[in-house]
């Protein structure tokens, strides 16, 4: 009687934390908003989208960053952890799926590879199929370096944030 008992403890203590929404870490934060750096006024992207604040396109109300507008640090701040936690962060957890074991820091390098890429695009990457099958595959990280294009033409910076991106999976 008392072995089960312990069995039953032991398990459900395994399976408990498998069964929660996975967060971002301060050190996933942290990866994301370096590469997006910070601007108080909006800016157009190299995309030519309207930005603000740490790459936002949209408050949070839905409305779309404009031309002439500005924030806070503190408004970009709430911006920036409102759509990660928000969108991005259980977006990914969804995606993969529960049955899917991640360390922290590939759940944190994928919520900074959606954040760039948009949820849309993640959802129907071959990263993510290869994630589901075997998160440790290393062929993973090439997945990571075939997002490196704007308008068809490689952009170095998108080429160092996927080697970082990658680099923080794999760690």
């Amino acid at each position: 009687m008392k072995i089960t008992v312990y069995c039953v403890v032991v398990l459900a203590a395994l399976v408990a934390p498998s069964l929660a929404a996975r967060t971002v870490s301060q050190a996933g934060y942290d990866l994301i908003k370096g590469f997006e750096g910070l601007s108080l006024v909006a800016y157009q992207d190299i995309g030519g989208v309207w930005t603000i604040g740490y790459g936002n396109t949209r408050y949070q109300d839905g409305s779309p960053v404009r031309q002439g507008d500005t924030i806070t640090q503190a408004g970009a701040d709430d911006l920036f952890e409102y759509w990660v936690d928000e969108s991005f962060a259980p977006e990914v957890d969804r995606l993969v799926g529960n049955g899917v074991v991640l360390r922290q820091q590939q759940f944190d390098a994928l919520v900074s590879f959606t954040y760039n890429i948009g949820v849309g695009a993640f959802s129907s990457s071959t990263l993510l199929a290869k994630v589901r099958v075997w998160p440790d595959d290393p062929t993973i990280r090439d997945e990571f370096m075939r997002w490196v294009y704007v308008n068809g033409e490689v952009s170095q910076g998108l080429v160092n944030r996927r080697e970082a991106e990658a680099d923080f999976y794999f760690s």
